[in-house]
């Protein structure tokens, strides 16, 4: 599997060349790159998280909760909130676990609060952990570093945080990355499953453009 980074909360997952995008973005100050799919995932229906038009092909598209099945990509959404009180402020986000080739990746969204035990349990093993890290509109450095330790990932890649361009007010990717020991920069996550880091390993991605 290698997944690559678009920017904001947007990967590129390809797997056997079938090509899944996550969240993909538009108004935020950087442009989209020019990428197709044949699945793209949406957290929630913000414009810098579903903006489904930007993504080049005839993808199908998934939203919100339950199962979904598409080419190699096994997907399984769950219910959490884009913020610390239930939705009221900013809704609802989903969480999905996405399996290929017998990786589970997990796209944490907008994720504003802490995981309920309960939804740990449904998420399962995570291998390669998605997580929002900028604050302010979602989990900031503490509470990404407090979900890393809850799921226990092999591999995280750090998103929705500062970078050259991007018109939203949120923290550099050093405030989070700064409390892990094991920590790179890449421009792409070549991952399989026998060949997992043994100790959690945070990976930052260059934005491909």
């Amino acid at each position: 599997m290698r997944i690559t980074w678009l920017g904001h909360s947007s990967f590129l997952v390809d797997s056997g060349g079938k090509k899944l995008v996550t969240d993909p973005f538009d108004g935020i100050g950087i442009e989209f790159p020019p990428v197709s799919a044949d699945v793209v995932t949406t957290s929630h229906d913000h414009f810098d998280h579903c903006a489904t038009g930007v993504v080049g092909g005839s993808p199908k598209v998934v939203s919100g909760t339950g199962e979904f099945s598409e080419g190699p990509f096994a997907i399984a959404g769950f219910p959490t909130y884009h913020d610390e009180s239930g939705g009221s402020q900013r809704g609802g986000n989903t969480v999905y676990v996405i399996e290929a080739e017998g990786l589970r990746v997990c796209h944490l969204g907008d994720l504003g609060h802490q995981l309920s035990p309960e939804t740990v349990a449904k998420l399962g093993r995570v291998d390669v952990l998605m997580a929002p890290v900028g604050g302010v509109y979602t989990i900031d450095a503490a509470g990404a570093s407090q979900v890393v330790e809850v799921l226990k990932p092999r591999v995280v890649l750090p998103m929705h945080y500062k970078i050259p361009g991007l018109s939203l007010g949120v923290a550099e990717v050093s405030e989070f990355s700064s409390r892990f020991a094991n920590v790179r920069e890449a421009d792409a996550l070549e991952v399989a499953a026998g060949e997992l880091p043994e100790e959690t390993e945070v990976v930052i991605l260059k934005r491909q453009r």
